[in-house]
């Protein structure tokens, strides 16, 4: 009779536990259905670093061959910060 109650203790609680989360997240929905999603710029290293080669491109101050050289200067530690799946589909 002792393993029952134990079982039955323990389920109850794993219930109440799994309605709390199930309330919280329907709350959380409702919350953010009610606010406007606003896009933020990306950030980190590799968005800084993309917008660096970007504005590479965009200057005519520099030459082609320059661009090229830092190009290939940066094209390792691009490939360094690709998920191994990425690099697999090239």
């Amino acid at each position: 009779m002792e393993n029952n109650t134990d079982i039955i203790v323990l389920t109850s609680v794993i219930i109440v536990l799994f309605l709390v989360f199930i309330i919280a997240t329907v709350r959380e929905f409702n919350t953010i259905s009610h606010s406007k999603f606003v896009e933020k710029e990306e950030g980190g290293p590799r968005a800084e670093m993309m917008r660096f080669i970007g504005k590479l491109f965009t200057d005519d101050r520099i030459d082609a061959g320059k661009k090229f050289t830092f190009i290939n200067a940066i094209k390792p530690i691009i490939e360094d910060l690709l998920p191994e799946e990425e690099i697999k589909k090239e």
